[in-house]
């Protein structure tokens, strides 16, 4: 055990769930806890595997639904020989998404001739929502003009099978006779010609591989005989339906997640899902809180399965209560909370964050609905163009300092970074989906990484200032010599820094002068806190030294989250197995983002929502309650 001690030394595997999960070596699904240990857990299982890996043309695949996750296992990994021999070729290590299009959609895509420009469902949004618009499109603009959700409707439009069924994820589309139908495929076709794709879209193609190309099956499983498959519980029925195919009674698979955590909705074949099956293991324990938080999460468990605690209890748990009229000091009284509980040194390096379900929308009830109620710029925000994009990825004023590691500053470059190219037209940008496959595309199609290397070093460690007209100059002229090689050569520096990249925004100007959209700054007592606001799915998988849960409003459901969970928490709630199928999720990103904290954990209600009974128990759970 000395080598799996020193890969993940925040692990110890003298527990039985631990060890029964670790020398597992047949197809099982592991249900966890959230702060078990999930990736120290895997972590540990291919460092195992890798020292005694004998093919040379076989290898492991592990899937994640985030490259943040796909991140952490790969640092891990590479901390150790053995390890780091999982990071190349027979192995793969990625996100669904991205194997499914290596493997399965890219072949698809160069055999139909496809040129691929981006597959980007923010940039697909942009395109097709411009070509709805276009006067060519007259039936369907009289259609969305008659529609609630009509941007959404187009934005999220996709190809669905190996028949590319035109669907989309914002609802449903007129009849297929219509004229309006028609223009809403052409407009996908349109999109398709020109390359736009949404991630969704790779699905299809990957059908159409496997439709055409049946053998690809035993190529595959071939290829991996051994699967790993982690946050298994946020995987679509038609991801998971293609996995199956690919590696069951196959390849041996290991699935990890928590069902409980499955907060991505709207998938209308969910009831197919199979995780976790028959027979799984289960880990109960986590070592990222105490009990007094453990016994909060636990409560509003939609499965009602225990949640032990096995860190040190450091601080009671605590409702903030505040009137409508004071709703905006509850994110300071908050801070407050926290610097009273914290020394400085306690802080550093630690983040602290808030976070609530909804981000926006409405609803003819008192104020505590969304973030956007508790803090106003956080709702502009979602008004922001490319270029406030831009500032939120590389201003030193934004929550990029606040963010734990270097990696995630330098992934936020590399993305503004990509933005700028699309923007110059760059031949360089041409099918690069995200921006952790720039380096790759640059060096296949320039083959010197050395100057932008230099300029994404530069903006990583220099956060820059963008508040002023001078600032956004300042930062096209830094970036048009770090790109200088990569632009189209007829480009001059007036043509690069008048993109529409760089224009230079009053209002956001305005915003920062007041307000951050998503950085709560305040000073007590001559000390200073700065964090991060965010929605729970943003910070869903982080780990935070103090959460503040925000209570928000179910527009379905009617109810509020916390007036409904509070009762629960209390130890008096009743009626759980009674609750719809909208408030059963509302309770699912509670747990969610009640599971973040490693030591204080705080919620904050409208005192209106919240009855004397209620918060007598919580006392007597020895909950702290606070006022604004």
């Amino acid at each position: 055990m000395g080598d799996l001690e020193q890969l993940v030394p925040d692990l110890r595997f003298d527990d039985e769930e631990r060890r029964e999960a670790l020398l597992e070596n047949g197809t099982k699904d592991f249900n966890a806890v959230p702060g078990s240990g999930k990736t120290s857990l895997l972590a540990a299982k291919l460092l195992l595997l890798a020292k005694k890996w004998p093919h040379s043309h076989k290898g492991i695949c592990i899937l994640s639904h985030t490259n943040i996750a796909r991140e952490e296992l790969t640092l891990r990994l590479a901390a150790s020989a053995e390890g780091s021999r999982l990071l190349a070729y027979p192995h793969f290590i990625g996100t669904i998404h991205g194997f499914i299009n290596q493997f399965l959609a890219m072949s698809t895509l160069r055999r139909l001739g496809i040129n691929l420009d981006v597959i980007d469902d923010e940039v697909f949004a942009k395109r097709a929502w411009s070509l709805a618009n276009s006067p060519r499109n007259s039936k369907l603009r009289y259609w969305i003009r008659n529609q609630r959700n009509g941007e959404e409707l187009v934005s999220k439009l996709f190809y669905k099978s190996s028949r590319f069924e035109v669907l989309s994820e914002g609802g449903k589309l007129p009849r297929p006779h219509t004229a309006s139908f028609k223009q809403m495929a052409g407009l996908k076709k349109a999109l398709a010609h020109e390359g736009v794709f949404r991630h969704r879209d790779m699905f299809a193609f990957a059908e159409l591989a496997l439709a055409e190309q049946p053998h690809l099956l035993d190529v595959i499983h071939r290829r991996f005989p051994m699967v790993f498959i982690d946050e298994m519980q946020d995987t679509s029925w038609e991801q998971e339906d293609i996995l199956n195919r690919l590696f069951d009674s196959r390849s041996v698979v290991q699935r990890f997640g928590d069902i409980d955590q499955k907060i991505i909705s709207g998938d209308p074949e969910s009831e197919k899902l199979t995780f976790p099956r028959t027979g799984h293991g289960t880990i109960s324990t986590s070592k990222r809180f105490g009990q007094r938080i453990a016994e909060a999460v636990e409560s509003i468990r939609g499965s009602q399965l225990p949640v032990v605690g096995e860190a040190r209890g450091a601080c009671n748990p605590a409702l903030i209560l505040y009137k409508t009229t004071d709703i905006s000091h509850v994110l300071f009284r908050f801070g407050e909370l926290v610097l009273d509980r914290f020394k400085d040194a306690e802080l550093k390096n630690r983040p602290v964050r808030a976070m609530c379900t909804r981000r926006g929308g409405e609803g003819k009830v008192a104020p505590g609905r969304n973030m956007g109620d508790y803090w106003p710029a956080f709702g502009r925000a979602d008004r922001t163009s490319p270029k406030d994009s831009m500032q939120t990825l590389l201003s030193a004023q934004h929550d990029l300092l606040d963010r734990p590691t270097l990696s995630e500053r330098a992934n936020d470059v590399r993305r503004a970074v990509l933005l700028v190219l699309r923007g110059a037209k760059a031949p360089a940008s041409e099918g690069v989906r995200d921006g952790r496959s720039l380096f790759r595309a640059v060096r296949e199609q320039e083959g010197n990484l050395g100057q932008l290397q230099r300029l994404i070093r530069d903006l990583t460690l220099n956060p820059v200032s963008l508040v002023s007209a001078d600032d956004w100059i300042s930062l096209a002229s830094k970036m048009y010599q770090g790109l200088s090689d990569l632009l189209p050569s007829a480009m001059t520096i007036e043509e690069f820094t008048a993109l529409d990249i760089f224009a230079h925004s009053q209002e956001a100007e305005e915003c920062r002068h007041n307000e951050l959209p998503t950085v709560c700054k305040l000073i007590n007592a001559g000390r200073e806190l700065q964090y991060t606001l965010g929605t729970v799915a943003s910070m869903k998988g982080e780990t935070h030294v103090a959460s503040l849960v925000l209570e928000s409003y179910g527009g379905n459901s009617k109810r509020f989250d916390l007036q409904m969970a509070l009762p629960f928490i209390a130890g008096i709630g009743k009626g759980y197995g009674k609750l719809t199928v909208t408030q059963r999720a509302q309770m699912r990103n509670l747990y969610v983002a009640m599971s973040r904290p490693t030591d204080f954990l705080c919620l904050a209600a409208n005192e209106s929502r919240v009855d004397e009974g209620t918060i007598t128990a919580l006392v007597a759970k020895g909950w702290d309650i606070e006022t604004c």
